[in-house]
């Protein structure tokens, strides 16, 4: 009680309600303090990852921007004269067991320490049973966007325009791998996959392109 039958205050029980009132306030603001402190942590949290999606997204549109893409080409052009007054960029063997091929930059950014293989395909498109040796993949220190280029890919026992599958690899400006593959058969290229990929030779490695045959 906080007085007594004669009138006089119990200042202990008077001191210990006080106490416990101000407890009471301090632990009410203690927790919304917290409460506050929390919300705002969610909140930068949530802006935190809002910026790293933003960044996320512009390096992909950067990436985007920059990115190569080869492909394997057989079209005319007015390079060299042929038969017909035109000289037809297509697969053939030429001299010293190469094969010669041509492939495009279609993409907006050049493509880096490129590569190519070629894997000899009976007349059905199936990989061949026979020997063709070992094989050297032709090879670029780049190509540029939208421009095309011949490649020699060093072959053994091929004859005429066999069939074959071709692999390109080549890397982007932020060195990222790329690789496209494709299959020439019947004399038309089928593009099978375009994808990332993870590339094992070092850009120390690069040469000058091939000079056309």
């Amino acid at each position: 009680m906080l007085a007594s039958f004669d009138g006089t205050w119990n200042w202990t029980a008077i001191g210990t309600l006080a106490l416990a009132v101000a407890t009471f306030v301090s632990l009410f603001f203690a927790r919304r303090s917290i409460k506050q402190t929390q919300d705002q942590i969610e909140i930068g949290q949530q802006q935190l990852q809002q910026t790293q999606r933003e960044i996320e997204l512009s390096r992909r549109e950067v990436e985007e921007a920059q990115r190569p893409l080869i492909v394997p080409v057989v079209a005319k052009t007015f390079v060299d004269l042929g038969a017909d007054g035109q000289y037809e960029k297509r697969p053939q063997v030429v001299r010293n067991g190469k094969l010669l091929i041509h492939v495009e930059n279609v993409g907006p950014g050049p493509a880096l320490n490129v590569a190519a293989w070629a894997s000899l395909l009976d007349d059905a498109g199936q990989p061949s049973t026979g020997s063709s040796g070992p094989q050297l993949p032709a090879q670029a220190a780049g190509l540029g966007p939208h421009t095309d280029a011949p490649l020699l890919l060093e072959v053994h026992n091929w004859t005429g325009t066999p069939n074959f599958a071709l692999r390109v690899e080549y890397d982007d400006v932020a060195s990222n791998g790329w690789r496209t593959d494709a299959l020439f058969v019947a004399g038309t290229y089928e593009v099978t996959a375009i994808g990332r990929c993870e590339r094992q030779r070092s850009a120390s490695r690069m040469i000058q392109p091939v000079a056309q045959p």
